[in-house]
């Protein structure tokens, strides 16, 4: 797989309205509306695995979306909203798919599973998980049943992977749906473009944080 730096700093006022145009383009009509009353934050998967340059699974851009989640994370902090960390690590069955599919093993004692230092993770709740959607953990759910939540905001990597699926997964679980476009990054904004549009179309509004940040 091809990396690419494609959202930094110097082209992100660019790029995100090149994104929501997109996203504005493939459906006008938004069924419902940002509210934070009944939101919590999801950041997915903002590992060392994924984050630290010597790791084979560095994701390029995802030094430009961290100061946004940790903006995002403050801000619904503040507004005393539920925040909840993922940790993805491998499963330890022999037959697993997702270990078959990567040969890759992501395992809880390895410093590359820990969630980055450069995110705030103090301000949440952090949930282990094995499968592409956080939905496959009974503690998430049990969490959500717990919380008057009804709209989930989705931040992390990699966009076209765990934060669609996960998005996916909450659709057809009755949660509106809310995609930060710079708050999300994968390998290439070919697969990143891939998923907002998807989700835009099918099943949640995608929309920058800036968006968010200014809600009262």
């Amino acid at each position: 797989m091809e990396k690419e730096l494609y959202f930094s700093l110097s082209n992100r006022k660019e790029k995100i309205h090149e994104w929501l145009t997109m996203c504005k383009e493939t459906k006008s009509h938004q069924p419902f509306k940002l509210n934070l009353d009944k939101a919590a934050l999801l950041v997915l998967d903002m590992q060392n695995f994924f984050v630290d340059k010597n790791s084979h699974a560095y994701v390029p851009s995802v030094g430009s979306i961290i100061p946004t989640i940790n903006s995002l994370i403050s801000f619904m902090s503040d507004k005393k909203r539920p925040i909840i960390y993922t940790r993805h690590i491998t499963s330890d069955k022999s037959d697993d798919l997702m270990r078959k599919w990567w040969r890759d093993d992501i395992s809880s004692d390895d410093q590359l599973s820990e969630i980055t230092n450069f995110i705030d993770s103090e301000k949440g709740i952090v949930i282990t998980k094995n499968k592409y959607s956080v939905f496959y953990s009974n503690e998430f759910t049990k969490l959500l049943k717990e919380s008057p939540v009804e709209q989930l905001i989705i931040t992390g990597v990699m966009s076209h992977l765990c934060c669609e699926t996960t998005a996916r997964d909450a659709f057809m679980n009755g949660f509106e749906v809310f995609f930060v476009v710079d708050g999300t990054a994968t390998y290439s904004e070919h697969l990143h473009i891939g998923t907002i549009r998807a989700i835009s179309h099918g099943f949640g509004i995608c929309l920058s944080s800036e968006e968010i940040l200014n809600e009262k």
